[in-house]
C-alpha cells in the first residue's frame, strides 16, 4: 500500500513538473505535506529538507557567487578571455564556452551565464556575428562548466550529501574534476565543429550600437486627427515607409487578429505593430500616432539625453516573475516605460501590461540610465545593452576572490565541512561589503531552495516504503544481465529524460535512492551511480525549459524551443554515452 501510494505521489509530482501548471516551486510544497499527510514520512522528516546541508550550502553558494559577480571580477576578465581569441568563429566559440565554464566552476552557473552573456553579445555585435550563434554555447559551457567541481552546481551537491546519508560516503571538492573535464572538452569541440553549424542565423536590426535586437511588437493608438484616419493599412505609411507590420487590432474592445491589408484604420483604434526598435521608434515621429504605454505613463522629458532605450531580462530572482506589469505600476514605481515584450522566440502580440511575466522574458524599455541601472543593480534584471555596464564595486574584487579561494581551500583539505565553509565565506562576502544584506537575500534563488527542500522528503519516503528498491529490481531486471556498466547507462539515461522534463535538482533527488538501490542490489560500489546521475542531472541541451541557462539566453538569442533540441539532442547522446564509459574508469565499479 506505502510502495503504490508513493509512486503515485511520484507520477503527479512529474506530471505537473513536466507540464508547469503549477510552479515547481509550489508543487515540491503539494510534495512535501502529501508525504506528511499521508503518513509516509513524519512531521519532522518532511520539513527536515529545510535545515538539510545541502539546501543550506546551495544558499550560501548563491551568496557567494553574488558577492564575485558584483564586484565586476568575473565580467572584466571574461571580457579579455573572450576578445583574446580574434574573429575565427572556431576558436570564439571554444573560448567562450571555456570562460564561462571555468566561472561555472566554481560559481553559480546561471549568474556566470548571466554575467558573460552581454559581454558576448558585446563581441558578437563588434564582429558582426549573429547572438543566436553565441549564446547557446555560453549556456551549454555553464552546464558542462558546472560538472566539474562539488560546488559547480546543486545537482553535485545534492549527490555528495544523500550519497553520505545513504551510504556514509562523500565527494571531495574536485572529484568531479576528471570526469567533468573530459566532458567539457568534448562539449566544446563539438559545438566549436559541429554544434555551431546547427545554430540558427537570425539577423535584425541593431538597438543602439551595443545590442543586436529581434522584432518587437509595441501597441500603437490612433488619435484624433490622424492621416491615416479612413485608410486601409496597405494605404497607410505604416508597411510602406515604415517597414512595420499590423499584427491585430483593437477596436472597441473587440480585437480583430491578422486584419487583411484592406482594413480600414480609425482614430481610437489600438493597433499592434510589429517591427524591429529602429522602425518601432520612428512612430513617435508620427503624427496622430502614439505609443499607448507612453501616453498611458509619459517618461519625464527634462534631460533627452538622459533617455535611453535597452532590453532587459527577468532572472530567477525578480521580484516581477509571476506578475503583471499592472499590478506592480511598473511604470509609477519604477520610472521606465515597457514599450513591448519579447518570449520564447517571438513577440507578444497581446497588452503587455496584462501579460504575467516568466523568467527569461524581455523586456523592450524606456528611460532615464540612471533608472535603468536601478532597476538593474536592484530589482533582478539583466540589462542587455544601450548602457555601459557597471560594476558595483571593484575595489573589493581581490577580498571576493579571496574569499572563494578560502571556502574551496578549507573544503578541499577537509578542514571544514562544505556547508560550514561556504556559509563562512557568505558571511565574510556580507561583512566585507562586497554586497549588501539586502542583496545577499535577493541573490539566493528562493524557488529553487523551496524545491530542493520540498523534494528531498520524496526521496526519503522511496526509500523508506521500498518503491526505490522496487524501481531499482525493474531496472536490474530489465538490464542487469548485461553488467553494470549497461545498468549505470540506464540509470545516466532515466535521469537525464527526467531532467528535460523538469528541474535537475528534483530530477537528482527522486533519481538518488533508485540508483542507491541499484548498487546495492548489483552488490557494486555507490560511487559510480551516484556520479552518473549528478552529471546527468546537468547534461540538459535540448529543451529550453531543462536549465535556467539555457532559459535566461533564450529570449536574447532568439531562439525558438527545437533550436535546442536540433543542436543538443546529438550532444546529450553521445555525454550520455561518453560519461558511462568514463565515469567507472574514476570511480570503479
Amino acid at each position: 500500500m506505502e510502495i503504490a501510494l508513493t509512486l503515485t505521489i511520484l507520477l503527479i509530482a512529474i506530471v505537473l513538473f513536466a507540464t508547469e501548471w503549477i510552479r515547481m516551486d509550489i508543487v515540491s510544497l503539494m510534495i512535501l505535506l502529501a508525504l506528511a499527510l499521508t503518513g509516509l514520512v513524519s512531521i519532522e522528516e518532511a520539513f527536515a529538507g529545510f535545515s538539510n546541508p545541502a539546501v543550506i550550502t546551495v544558499g550560501a553558494i548563491f551568496v557567494l557567487s553574488a558577492g564575485i559577480s558584483s564586484t565586476g571580477a568575473v565580467s572584466k576578465l571574461g571580457e579579455h578571455l573572450i576578445e583574446w581569441t580574434g574573429h575565427s568563429p572556431v576558436l570564439l566559440t571554444a573560448s567562450i564556452m571555456a570562460t564561462v565554464a571555468l566561472f561555472s566552476a566554481f560559481i553559480n552557473n546561471i549568474g556566470a551565464t548571466a554575467v558573460l552573456m552581454p559581454i558576448v553579445v558585446m563581441v558578437a555585435q563588434k564582429l558582426k556575428i549573429p547572438p543566436s550563434k553565441l549564446l547557446i554555447p555560453l549556456a551549454f559551457g555553464s552546464l558542462l562548466g558546472g560538472v566539474c567541481t562539488l560546488i559547480g552546481t546543486p545537482p553535485n551537491i545534492l549527490m555528495n550529501i544523500l550519497m553520505q546519508e545513504y551510504a556514509g560516503q562523500q565527494f571531495s571538492m574536485f572529484d568531479f574534476t576528471p570526469v567533468g573535464i573530459v566532458l567539457l572538452l568534448f562539449g566544446i569541440a563539438y559545438m566549436s565543429l559541429i554544434g555551431r553549424h546547427l545554430l540558427p542565423n537570425r539577423k535584425s536590426g541593431t538597438l543602439t550600437e551595443a545590442y543586436q535586437v529581434k522584432e518587437y511588437v509595441t501597441e500603437v493608438e490612433i488619435l484624433e486627427g490622424a492621416p491615416i484616419h479612413g485608410k486601409t493599412i496597405a494605404q497607410s505609411a505604416l508597411e510602406r515607409e515604415l517597414n512595420l507590420k499590423v499584427r491585430a487590432i483593437m477596436r472597441d474592445r473587440h480585437k480583430i487578429p491578422r486584419p487583411r491589408r484592406n482594413r480600414k484604420l480609425y482614430s481610437g483604434d489600438i493597433l499592434f505593430i510589429e517591427g524591429d526598435t529602429t522602425d518601432v521608434l520612428k512612430i513617435k515621429e508620427r503624427k496622430g500616432l502614439a505609443v499607448v504605454q507612453e501616453r498611458d505613463n509619459p517618461i519625464p522629458t527634462a534631460d533627452g539625453r538622459d533617455i535611453v532605450v535597452v532590453e532587459a531580462s527577468l532572472t530567477p530572482t525578480s521580484e516581477m516573475v509571476g506578475k503583471t506589469l499592472r499590478q506592480v505600476r511598473f511604470a509609477h514605481t519604477y520610472g521606465l516605460t515597457v514599450l513591448a515584450l519579447w518570449r520564447s522566440g517571438a513577440p507578444v502580440v497581446r497588452k503587455v501590461d496584462h501579460v504575467v511575466l516568466r523568467f527569461g522574458d524581455v523586456l523592450l524599455l524606456q528611460g532615464s540610465e540612471e533608472k535603468v541601472h536601478h532597476l538593474g543593480q536592484e530589482h533582478g534584471f539583466l540589462l542587455l545593452g544601450g548602457v555601459e555596464p557597471t560594476p558595483y564595486r571593484p575595489r573589493r574584487a581581490p577580498i571576493a576572490l579571496a574569499t572563494l579561494f578560502g571556502v574551496i581551500l578549507l573544503s578541499t583539505t577537509g578542514t571544514l565541512p562544505i556547508m560550514v565553509s561556504a556559509t563562512l565565506g557568505a558571511l565574510i562576502m556580507i561583512l566585507s561589503r562586497c554586497l549588501t544584506p539586502k542583496e545577499a537575500y535577493t541573490s539566493v534563488d528562493w524557488p529553487i531552495i523551496v524545491l530542493i527542500a520540498g523534494t528531498l522528503p520524496l526521496g526519503h519516503a522511496m526509500e523508506n516504503s521500498g518503491a526505490a528498491r522496487l524501481l531499482a529490481d525493474l531496472i536490474i531486471g530489465g538490464v542487469g544481465p548485461y553488467g553494470p556498466w549497461i545498468v549505470l547507462g540506464a540509470v545516466f539515461l532515466l535521469t537525464s529524460i527526467l531532467t528535460e522534463m523538469m528541474s535537475h535538482a528534483a530530477a537528482a533527488v527522486l533519481i538518488a535512492p533508485i540508483a542507491y538501490n541499484t548498487a546495492l542490489d548489483l552488490g557494486v560500489a555507490p560511487e559510480p551511480f551516484f556520479m552518473a546521475v549528478a552529471v546527468a542531472a546537468s547534461s540538459c541541451f535540448m529543451t529550453p525549459v531543462s536549465h535556467q541557462s539555457n532559459a535566461l539566453v533564450m529570449g536574447p538569442g532568439g531562439y525558438k524551443f527545437f533550436d535546442y533540441t536540433k543542436v543538443g539532442i546529438l550532444l546529450n547522446l553521445s555525454i550520455w554515452l561518453l560519461a558511462t564509459l568514463l565515469i567507472p574508469l574514476v570511480f570503479p565499479f
